[in-house]
């Protein structure tokens, strides 16, 4: 059991806990960080091959690592899944995805009910920077709001920015940090009373009666709303050439989640593709 990728001395964040979690890959023990997704639990331990592609056998690995493609899948359980958005628990089981995954011989379809509901004068899709601005500036006007976000944290990719931003301070907080921002901003929503977050939340659907379906860890809800805004933020631009898509070539924001989140060494050698900041 090796953990050689994992970082102790970020120049900015503080050491992380002990990986703790006990799970298997392909029947390797290894261990997790509380907490820790699947993928940079795999990766600390220096594993980069995912899976393999069915049509080419061509091997898988991760790219965004912001639940955005499906490069990472593996089988957890037995069930497909984002390695980048599946939290590892004690005693799971993961497998690497080679090809398509075998079907069940029977699904158990469970007792559906009446989905929740809930009513709202705005609904923002996305609570990164954007997001969050917008949600200040309704909320302060008394405005019901409702901000949905498919992760833990609210601040989307600022969470991920351990640079000081340049620019003007009243325009973009020049000289502070982007994780910094993010709790700044995620503390000005917290503090407007009309202003409500769903953390761990995916809208699946805008349907033909204007409601949106929205999956939370309480269940299924239908959010209705006199105004939808959709802030869902930055994609990792992917380009293509020949191999575009095997380990070890990953968007920026992947290289972002690896060290400035879970602390984890991305690679020893880089080839940086782009002069963005």
């Amino acid at each position: 059991m090796s953990d050689s990728r994992r970082l102790t001395d970020h120049p900015v964040l503080a050491p992380l806990p002990a990986p703790t979690v006990a799970f298997t890959f392909n029947g390797r023990p290894l261990r997790a960080r509380p907490d820790e997704v699947v993928s940079s639990a795999l990766y600390a331990a220096g594993i980069t091959v995912l899976g393999h592609h069915h049509r080419d056998g061509g091997a898988q690995g991760i790219f965004c690592v912001n639940g955005q493609c499906s490069q990472c899948t593996v089988l957890v359980d037995g069930r497909p899944l984002k390695a980048c958005m599946t939290r590892v628990v004690e005693g799971m089981k993961v497998e690497s995805c080679d090809g398509r995954p075998v079907l069940p011989p029977d699904d158990q379809v469970g007792m559906l009910g009446r989905p929740g509901e809930h009513r709202t004068q705005v609904l923002i899709l996305g609570g990164g920077p954007a997001g969050l601005c917008a949600a200040i500036e309704l909320g302060a006007l008394g405005i019901e709001v409702l901000v949905v976000d498919d992760k833990p944290a609210l601040g989307g990719k600022l969470t991920l920015q351990t640079h000081q931003f340049f620019g003007a301070m009243a325009e973009c907080w020049a000289g502070t940090r982007g994780i910094d921002i993010a709790t700044i901003l995620a503390d000005d929503v917290a503090s407007l009373p009309s202003v409500q977050v769903w953390l761990d939340s995916t809208a699946v659907g805008v349907f033909a009666d204007e409601q949106i379906g929205v999956v939370t860890p309480q269940g299924y809800r239908l959010v209705k709303a006199d105004a939808l805004l959709v802030a869902l933020g930055a994609r990792e631009k992917s380009l293509s050439f020949p191999g575009c898509d095997l380990p070890g070539v990953y968007g920026a924001g992947a290289f972002q989640t690896l060290v400035n989140r879970d602390l984890v060494q991305a690679a020893r050698r880089l080839f940086v593709l782009g002069r963005g900041n």
